[in-house]
């Protein structure tokens, strides 16, 4: 019974795991999107000059940087999962992971709601200007990492007590 329920669980985590991966894919077409209206529009309107292109082509990777950083904590989220199916569980590795994934989306809302509409604002784009655009969305990511980093703290001393038992045993 016990190896049933171990199987059934490591199916779960791999199955988790492969829905982060299918998110990541998703989430690097809509950051295609937000690159490809940037450019395409700037093409359309000053041709091949490719300063305005390449220009265009960072604004659009400004614009996308929430959810590139959300795509790469799901990438730390997919690597634990599978990490996870395979049996390792309680490890430092797994720690750091949870952790990075946590610093990601952190770095996800602040980069929403500061750094992109500064910056935004400072080379004139009519989507930027407003700072500390704290949309629910954004608080909701930032505080997400935040739980999720007192997660990592909890899960990295349930690794300090597996380590002290695994001596004593």
């Amino acid at each position: 019974m016990t190896d049933d329920k171990e199987r059934d669980t490591g199916e779960t985590y791999e199955a988790l795991s492969i829905g982060a991966w299918v998110a990541v894919a998703i989430l690097a077409l809509n950051v295609s999107y937000f690159v490809g209206n940037e450019v395409g529009a700037e093409t359309y309107t000053s041709g091949l000059d490719t300063i305005s292109i390449l220009s265009a082509f960072a604004v659009g990777l400004l614009k996308a940087g929430a959810t590139i950083f959300i795509a790469i904590a799901l990438v730390d989220f997919a690597f634990f999962f599978h990490r996870c199916g395979e049996g390792s569980l309680f490890t430092a590795r797994n720690v750091a992971t949870l952790r990075g994934g946590a610093d990601s989306l952190i770095a996800a809302a602040v980069m929403s709601a500061v750094v992109t509409p500064f910056l935004l604002g400072v080379i004139g784009d009519p989507a930027g200007g407003n700072i500390f655009n704290f949309t629910d969305l954004a608080l909701g990511v930032g505080l997400m990492g935040v739980a999720l980093h007192g997660f990592a703290m909890v899960m990295r001393d349930a690794v300090s007590l597996k380590q002290d038992h695994d001596q004593i045993v």
